[in-house]
């Protein structure tokens, strides 16, 4: 189904549960080109009333992304566009019976707006490198498109055939090298009229709540602890509620390196330690950056 492998793929290619410095300030005119991959293994979430047991998936994620910093009401703004690619195995027990799926196209597009509410004024290059701020609070939308890969008589898909939206409020407090920062958010989804077939299909919002601690390290360097746990999503197909309300908290760590000015790599990597529905979830990812100003 689209929840099971869409949804996953959503959260691990944008700036959702897992995502350091999301609200970091930025010149204004700073345009942002990246190339993920990540590599993901572990137990799949399926709804309880498919004839489905035992599921797993490896999933190879490719993404594409460009963002743009801006002035919106004199603070700091982004705009982010994110398009994944997905490539997954997945294994499991079809109404008793071993059985192998193959999967591979485009996921759904996602789109951010972020802005800094308190802290991260629009300032230009120069003025921004010699800006000292330590308290920030930010805000973000972010939507998922139904553009992915979607048959509605497929039991699994890439896409998941229906709109998402996830209004967050973050905050960043720094102390010499150290940052903190917190997130909050929640999912919204519309509902999928397209699901196993001919059957409707609506879920509850998901809350999230990430928290990262930050060290700033020699040589354009850093590194970071993260930690999010997520809760709520239970489903209903056709008006009858399932059993599959979540409640998993994950961990992971991220190094970032800056080379010269224009360039940046990123290696995470994170694991589900507990989960209440689902299995357990693994994933290594890297990421690399070009950025540039408006005009050079």
């Amino acid at each position: 189904m689209g929840i099971a492998l869409g949804m996953a793929a959503l959260r691990l290619v944008h700036a959702q549960e897992m995502q350091p410095r999301a609200y970091v300030a930025t010149p204004i005119g700073l345009n942002y080109f990246g190339v993920s991959y990540a590599r993901t293994a572990g137990g799949l979430l399926f709804d309880p009333s498919l004839p489905v047991a035992d599921a797993r998936v490896e999933a190879d994620i490719a993404a594409f992304s460009f963002a743009q910093s801006f002035s919106a009401f004199g603070r700091s703004a982004q705009a982010l566009a994110i398009l994944p690619y997905i490539r997954a195995d997945l294994n499991g027990l079809l109404s008793g019976v071993p059985t192998y799926r193959y999967r591979s196209g485009l996921g759904d597009t996602a789109y951010r707006y972020s802005m800094n509410v308190y802290g991260g004024p629009a300032l230009r290059l120069r003025e921004f490198a010699a800006l000292k701020q330590k308290f920030l609070i930010g805000a973000s939308v972010t939507v998922s498109a139904p553009t992915g890969q979607y048959a509605a008589n497929r039991t699994i898909n890439l896409g998941t055939n229906r709109w998402a939206f996830k209004p967050e409020i973050g905050v960043a407090r720094s102390s010499g090298r150290w940052t903190f920062e917190g997130a909050l958010g929640v999912w919204l989804y519309t509902e999928n009229r397209a699901y196993n077939g001919t059957e409707r299909r609506r879920q509850d919002p998901i809350g999230s709540v990430q928290a990262h601690l930050v060290r700033t390290l020699p040589k354009r360097t850093w590194v970071a602890l993260d930690g999010t746990f997520f809760t709520g999503g239970r489903s209903y197909t056709n008006g009858r509620p399932s059993d599959d309300y979540q409640g998993n908290s994950r961990v992971g760590a991220t190094f970032g390196i800056a080379i010269r000015q224009r360039h940046s790599w990123r290696v995470s990597y994170f694991e589900t330690v507990d989960t209440r529905v689902g299995g357990s979830l693994r994933s290594i990812a890297v990421a690399y950056a070009i950025v540039w100003l408006k005009g050079s």
